[in-house]
């Protein structure tokens, strides 16, 4: 395992772990230290409880800017639904009663660039807090049934299909996809839907029925919905997760440099990098101390690091979490697994940029034609076995041409043919 890439994230990423599995909410800079725990924690707190909190805020200079202690009263908010500031719902989750600890919020995760109170902008803020208390929202997931064999767990970024019969406690119904005969499908983890049933449906198998009690809190609150659902109410849903379609790639940058477009990493560049990785069971690999040379965009790289990389600069490091459909070929016969989720440390170490795009553009127009591609395709000793095999050019022609013209013009630009602008950044 490579200390320069790695060290330095396990100890952030392990004091994350304190607080969810799943790091889709990290953000460089934030930090949770567990100052007392007490021996005796019946409860955790989770999104939707009532908190009552006590805290004193500093800033990274030490300067004190508030406390609810010089108050004497604790503050009270419910958990996780946004009333106070992101880092704060981050970091009390998982708190028991009594419990401390030490909260260390970036501006992201703050206030950013607002300057509130004595509180400039850009701050990093200190908390240390206290759970004086904590109520029980009421939320509770039952599991009804496991399928015999589990393949593959619903995270985030999954575009799943369910199935549902939404009740009140009453057990009258209010709807159901199985009346319709057609299930619910949306992204898990996007908002997309009530913040009860996100919760509820991730971690689960195809097949998995599970039984969710839904407070207001996580439903839809003091506004109800429609004439379907009154205010203040608490539902139940019974789920059955139908299928897991696809996932995506999701990733967050953990520190490093800024570089121009011209430096960043794109399609068909050569790349130096580290890497150290583990799958949805726990399997770890590594480049170990040896850098790794990669062809961005080669058939024998893993999907989801060629898209992961994409727009990164030298010195920079990103966690990408790759989803199974993308987790297919290698790295370099590495012999990482395949279709599979993947988490990949990614530290870049060089870059050897090549211009296939000059080397295509026979007319030196600055566009492409297909009729430059296929002529660049046939001519390339690497695709030598083209000239025989039409299917294969066909599939090679659309790699190269057709899913490059984006605008649909019947000719590819450079922006177009590098993706330059258009390298999606999804935070986790």
């Amino acid at each position: 395992m490579n200390s320069r890439v790695i060290y330095s994230l396990l100890v952030v990423w392990q004091v994350m772990a304190i607080v969810a599995d799943d790091l889709d909410g990290f953000v460089p800079g934030f930090r949770i230290d567990q100052v007392f725990i007490p021996s005796d924690c019946t409860h955790r707190a989770r999104e939707g409880d009532y908190m009552y909190q006590h805290y004193t805020g500093y800033l990274e200079d030490g300067t004190k800017f508030d406390s609810s202690y010089d108050r004497g009263n604790t503050y009270n908010f419910h958990l996780g639904v946004g009333e106070v500031i992101r880092g704060m719902d981050m970091g009390m989750k998982g708190m028991c009663k009594g419990e401390k600890r030490k909260i260390t919020i970036p501006p992201e995760l703050g206030y950013g660039d607002d300057a509130v109170g004595s509180i400039p902008p850009g701050s990093t803020l200190i908390f240390e807090v206290e759970l004086a208390d904590v109520e029980s929202s009421g939320y509770k997931m039952e599991l009804l049934h496991m399928p015999e064999n589990c393949t593959r767990r619903s995270a985030a970024g999954d575009f799943i299909r369910e199935h549902y019969n939404g009740t009140f406690l009453d057990g009258s119904p209010f709807d159901s996809s199985y009346d319709r005969n057609q299930t619910y499908d949306f992204t898990l983890g996007e908002r997309q839907v009530i913040k009860g049933v996100d919760m509820g449906l991730m971690n689960m198998c195809e097949g998995e029925r599970r039984r969710l009690t839904v407070p207001p809190i996580l439903a839809y609150g003091d506004g109800g919905y429609g004439d379907i659902i009154p205010p203040h109410t608490t539902i139940v849903f019974e789920a059955e997760l139908v299928e897991i379609v696809n996932g995506k790639l999701r990733w967050y940058k953990v520190d490093g440099p800024e570089c121009s477009s011209e430096e960043a990493v794109y399609f068909y560049d050569t790349i130096s990098i580290l890497y150290n990785g583990f799958t949805e069971s726990k399997l770890e690999f590594s480049s170990g101390e040896n850098e790794t040379t990669v062809y961005v965009g080669g058939e024998d790289v893993l999907y989801g690091l060629t898209e992961g990389v994409i727009g990164m600069c030298i010195g920079e490091r990103r966690r990408l979490r790759i989803p199974p459909e993308l987790a297919v070929a290698d790295i370099n016969g590495a012999g990482i697994p395949q279709h599979t989720r993947i988490t990949l440390d990614v530290e870049l170490v060089d870059v050897q940029k090549q211009d296939v795009f000059k080397v295509i553009d026979a007319n030196g127009d600055k566009y492409l034609s297909m009729e430059e591609v296929e002529q660049w395709l046939k001519s390339n000793p690497e695709f030598a076995d083209l000239a025989e095999n039409e299917e294969m050019l066909e599939n090679y022609k659309a790699k190269y041409f057709t899913g490059k013209d984006v605008d649909k013009n019947n000719w590819v630009s450079r922006n177009e043919f590098y993706g330059y602008n258009t390298a999606a950044h999804d935070e986790l």
